[in-house]
């Protein structure tokens, strides 16, 4: 039995790392995500690290949605789980493609 599906994504060689740096540049992607997805918000939780990087975690009707970003690193890590069939994960790690400009993301599409 299936419970939901999960999308972990690690995105390395960030050319732009400035985006990695403040909740203000890493907002635009998760909005995106919850957009295209067609997620619920229930709550939202930030964390901006000093001097730079940031933490994110919306709590979804249907699960949750987080970020971690290392600018110092160039990278990021996102964890996308839902329990609606319907989500669309491939959809979010395009707008991940998109965002980052990147050609290649490690990733894991996980059924639980």
């Amino acid at each position: 039995m299936v419970l939901g599906r999960e999308l972990i994504a690690d995105v390395e060689d960030i050319e732009n790392d400035l985006l990695l740096e403040t909740i203000d540049g890493i907002e635009p992607l998760m909005e995106k995500i919850i957009e295209v997805c067609k997620l619920k918000v229930v709550a939202k939780c930030e964390y901006q690290f000093t001097p730079i990087g940031v933490t994110m975690l919306y709590l979804l009707s249907e699960s949750h949605l987080t970020i971690h970003t290392y600018p110092e690193k160039k990278a990021c890590s996102i964890n996308l789980y839902t329990c609606n069939a319907e989500t669309d994960l491939q959809e979010a790690l395009n707008v991940i493609y998109n965002y980052f400009n990147q050609s290649w993301i490690i990733k894991k599409v996980i059924d639980r």
